[in-house]
């Protein structure tokens, strides 16, 4: 994936806008050949890294903590022991996901950001190579 938007800020505004959709919209965000729940938590953690390099010092402290709650949960989602929950199926049902899309909500309303779909062209995916 390569990003269309050149701004850490936005770009992370967008990762987290679209933690926050509920699973029919998640999946539609994404490329058929796309795993979408790779693709959303591959999308924060990027976009988070970056965001913070440029950014950290004018958060405050309850929009730093939203952040960590946020990557916490996807945190204790990951292994193996948890393959299970990176799945459409899982998307759509797990509590676990649920989770997610609210801690993505707070951290939207904690930046003052909308609580609204990310731009579709937002990101160019490559998919896979035709024999």
């Amino acid at each position: 994936m390569t990003w269309n938007e050149p701004d850490p800020a936005r770009r992370f505004m967008w990762a987290i806008q679209a933690l926050a959709l509920d699973a029919t919209e998640q999946l539609q965000l994404f490329p058929e050949f796309a795993e979408p729940t790779d693709e959303l938590e591959l999308d924060q953690a990027q976009t988070q890294a970056a965001f913070l390099e440029s950014s950290q010092s004018l958060l405050s402290a309850e929009q730093l903590q939203a952040i960590a709650d946020l990557d916490a949960q996807l945190d204790a989602m990951a292994g193996p022991e948890n393959a299970a929950l990176w799945s459409d199926e899982a998307l759509e049902a797990a509590p676990e996901w649920q989770r997610v899309r609210a801690l993505a909500a707070a951290l939207l309303r904690q930046m003052g950001w909308p609580l609204e779909a990310p731009p579709r062209d937002r990101a160019i995916y490559v998919g896979p190579i035709s024999e």
